[in-house]
């Protein structure tokens, strides 16, 4: 129980051995000025921390409790209140944890309305919130627990109930009193319309909201710089709502907008990063025209994207042609990822050029794409400054050259369909070339056999994420050689032999506790 008085930052990600009480008791002991907390990927902690924590750690800034979750549609909870018991002894301690101003629940699908209610006891000054993923709040304990929180600059609650209430909540209108026992000494009905400052908001997936809730609130929050409304049911006269030029990430991906409403935000939100609009079915090639006469109108007011665009990340799909691409080519200077999916069609000519097109590209993934072997081979060839390349589904025949040509700086591979040709021999070529590698991605390679995932292995310890599916008899002899790879954080093996080990976690774990005790030594 060494006295930690200068710690400020502790970071336990990952630790689900950790018992509860005993931390806690540990971090009022030992870390009395503590200000960042991340027990992120902690199952066995929940949200009654909080005010155990507030008993000794006052100073507590930031709080990351998230887990990981798949982001998909969830069954969302009916508007009735959610209610369960909690540990009633956690409320006992007076105040509240001023200095809290972050605070993640990402992924706890568990959490209830009436863990909200414990958090407005304790956290009344927070300005980013992160509760994607958890599906059991409904939208009434969200908004009364959002019309507690007077600073609110970061929210983020994708797959979640979200909704019109949540909206007024945020936005401060009124809305119906709520009678709920549990709320009744807490929250009052006396909500007070006030100015919205939000700088980042994440929508995706809130099947709740309706178009007119997102569009009020988009027009009263004209200081975003990070939007999500992907997967939302809105088009172009949401986007003619938003009245920002501050917008630097925008996610409208398997929305209805159409190019019009694209070209409004491109047209006032000049130095926008990042892009998304695959899956946009409505987007036709006249893109290319409402693009190109807006790079045009460069007058004192509107200095065209031509000179000032500063896009770094553009994702399409459907609508993406050509033209389309040549419209964007002056505001394209300085992009950095580019991912075309289905439903754009890239000519081979623009794809063969495009290192020229785009001089600053390190990321680029290629899903259904009809691409010939020999423009594959001129694109990376000339693409030397590539470090992550996806190639999925692509209506090409790749050949073993493709090995030969790969740019050396690449540090993430993702190979799907096309490479049945590949043999162990292709995969100690691909690793003497590509030292720098981190994440591999590989399916249908139906040659591959023990001594590809050997030499991955051993050639590859730094590897963090790996996927092989469908990948021959690779795993005929088990997994235990990718014990070696410390640094694993992911791994999928689908389909590509016999199978792991019945013992394979249980040995990994043996390993894993190895290495950190001849580290203490």
């Amino acid at each position: 129980m060494t006295s930690l008085k200068n710690v400020c930052e502790i970071n336990f990600q990952g630790c689900w051995r950790l018992d509860q009480n005993r931390l806690v008791h540990w971090l009022h002991v030992a870390c009395p000025n503590l200000k960042v907390l991340n027990i992120s990927q902690c199952p066995q902690l929940n949200v009654d921390i909080l005010p155990q924590i507030l008993k000794g750690c006052k100073y507590v800034e930031v709080l990351n409790a998230s887990l990981n979750i798949l982001r998909t549609q969830v069954e969302l909870s009916s508007d009735r209140i959610s209610m369960h018991i909690f540990n009633q002894d956690s409320c006992k301690y007076e105040g509240y944890l001023c200095s809290l101003t972050n605070l993640s629940f990402e992924g706890r699908n568990h959490l209830k309305d009436s863990d909200l209610y414990l958090l407005t006891r304790y956290c009344l000054n927070l300005s980013t919130i992160n509760f994607g993923g958890c599906s059991q709040l409904t939208d009434k304990g969200l908004s009364i627990f959002l019309s507690s929180i007077r600073n609110l600059t970061k929210l983020q609650v994708p797959y979640t109930a979200f909704g019109r209430l949540s909206v007024n909540a945020v936005l401060g209108f009124s809305c119906e009193q709520h009678s709920d026992e549990l709320w009744s000494d807490k929250i009052q009905s006396d909500f007070y319309t006030r100015e919205c400052a939000l700088a980042t908001l994440d929508l995706e997936g809130c099947l709740n909201i309706d178009r007119d809730s997102i569009s009020q609130l988009i027009k009263e929050a004209p200081l975003l710089e990070n939007l999500n409304l992907g997967f939302l049911s809105l088009d172009d006269s949401t986007l003619l709502c938003f009245s920002g030029t501050s917008l630097n990430n925008l996610n409208l991906q398997e929305t209805q907008v159409t190019e019009y409403g694209i070209a409004h935000i491109l047209k006032w939100n000049q130095h926008l990063n990042s892009l998304n609009i695959r899956g946009c079915k409505k987007i036709t090639s006249a893109l290319a025209f409402k693009i190109s006469d807006t790079i045009r109108k460069q007058d004192a007011l509107n200095i065209g994207m031509a000179e000032t665009s500063t896009l770094k990340c553009l994702a399409a799909g459907w609508g993406f042609t050509d033209s389309t691409f040549m419209a964007l080519k002056p505001s394209l200077r300085h992009l950095q990822s580019f991912s075309l999916g289905l439903g754009s069609r890239i000519s081979e000519c623009v794809l063969s050029n495009l290192h020229e097109i785009l001089p600053q590209l390190e990321d680029l993934s290629l899903v259904f794409q009809a691409i010939s072997g020999s423009c594959m081979l001129d694109l990376l060839k000339h693409g030397q400054a590539l470090k992550r390349l996806e190639l999925c589904h692509c209506f090409v025949e790749l050949s073993h050259e493709i090995i030969h040509v790969m740019p050396t700086a690449l540090t993430s591979l993702r190979l799907e369909r096309g490479i049945e040709w590949m043999t162990d021999a292709d995969i100690e070529l691909l690793v003497s070339k590509h030292q720098t590698l981190t994440s591999l991605y590989l399916t249908g390679c139906k040659n591959l056999t023990p001594r590809s995932l050997e030499t991955i292995s051993k050639s590859w310890q730094a590897m963090t994420y790996l996927t092989l599916k469908e990948c021959g008899t690779m795993t005929l002899n088990g997994g235990g050689c990718l014990f070696v790879c410390k640094a694993l954080k992911h791994l999928t093996l689908q389909h590509s032999g016999a199978g792991l080990d019945k013992d394979f976690v249980k040995c990994a774990l043996v390993e894993v506790t190895a290495n950190q005790l001849l580290k203490t030594n």
